[in-house]
């Protein structure tokens, strides 16, 4: 009788592990000492994009954004150098690059091993982006609960105490009426920074469904809503962009109003197209912002003016981040103040 049958249960170990490895649900990418990639497993297509056989002879530069690649050679170097390590080799959050050129949030261990007498590095690489949204949007989400705490503490107060003043001199005063127009402004600024809240609230750093919009339809509509006397808005062939209709008119309107705001009644208006259709740019020939203050235009509750809830900047740029956009300012040509909405990848205006 033959003794050559495997007893139940036995199996390939080499084969067994050989397919975890291949079919794992990580992604595991192995290069030698000079970083070009010898392995990859099926993984690597769903988190980067590529077909293993893609990868196998590349640098391993080419899943890593460029921001990265000289640190990671050098890093690489050192190692093999001296054997010193520049970072954690277990569960470190990287970002890696797919295919199509976004970014992919990445949990990774590091393993060096020997494999024909070489010295092998392996990545084994877990795609967390979820998870790293997640804690963003919970991070958003607090701040903007401290934003809203600062408001109902100091923002709030400050008009609030002013009226019951008014209130109180009126009560003993002969003619009472001399304090009305003081209650009525200070109601006034009370409405504004109440609406400004509930524009962080509804918005926030939220967006709907995105849909092909186009920017210069949306910024003729909200200049009906903000433009002022001879105010005059010129707005180039910018394309279409994938946005939320709604939330892109309160972006204009914020920036389109401040312009108006700051500019005047004769303040002149553009809008056009960045280089090579990367985005667009809203710029006035007002006063403009001064250079020492431009880092700071964006911050929660910064004015220069008396009269502002410091919101509507704030409110700009958490337009612009919930639609994975960059938001810049600089001087325009004219003098004035320049944005530019980076990131936004234009279409053809069809409208």
């Amino acid at each position: 009788m033959s003794t050559d049958v495997e007893p139940a249960g036995v199996v390939d170990d080499e084969s067994f592990f050989r397919t975890l490895v291949e079919h794992g649900s990580d992604a595991i990418i192995s290069i030698d000492a000079d970083s070009t990639i010898l392995f990859a497993n099926r993984s690597v297509e769903r988190v980067f994009g590529y077909e293993p056989a893609e990868l196998v002879g590349e640098p391993l530069t080419v899943v890593m954004p460029e921001r990265f690649q000289a640190a990671h050679h050098a890093a690489i170097a050192e190692y093999v150098e001296t054997g010193e390590r520049t970072l954690d080799w277990n569960d470190v959050e990287l970002p890696g690059e797919h295919k199509d050129g976004h970014e992919v949030q990445l949990s990774i261990t590091f393993e060096e091993h020997r494999y024909d007498g070489k010295r092998v590095f392996s990545g084994i690489m877990r795609d967390v982006t979820d998870r790293v949204e997640r804690e963003r949007k919970l991070e958003r989400q607090n701040e903007q609960l401290e934003r809203f705490a600062g408001i109902l503490s100091h923002d709030l107060r400050d008009p609030l105490n002013t009226a019951r003043a008014q209130v109180a001199l009126a009560k003993n005063a002969d003619d009472p009426t001399e304090y009305l127009d003081e209650l009525e402004r200070v109601h006034d600024r009370m409405g504004e920074l109440i609406e400004d809240v509930l524009t962080l609230t509804k918005q926030g750093q939220t967006v709907g469904e995105p849909e092909p919009v186009s920017p210069r339809a949306v910024a003729e509509e909200a200049w009906q809503t903000v433009g002022s006397g001879d105010a005059t808005l010129s707005v180039e062939d910018v394309g279409v962009v994938q946005a939320d209709r709604e939330r892109l008119r309160s972006l204009f309107e914020n920036l389109l109003g401040n312009a108006v705001h700051h500019g005047g009644d004769c303040v002149t208006v553009e809008v056009g197209p960045l280089p090579a259709d990367d985005g667009f740019y809203v710029e006035d020939d007002g006063p403009g912002i001064p250079a020492e203050d431009r880092e700071d235009v964006f911050d929660y509750g910064f004015t220069t003016d008396d009269g502002g809830t410091g919101f509507g900047l704030n409110i700009v740029e958490s337009i612009a981040d919930a639609h994975g956009w960059e938001v810049t300012v600089a001087e325009s040509e004219a003098g004035g103040a320049r944005f530019e909405f980076a990131g936004v990848r234009l279409g053809a205006d069809d409208e």
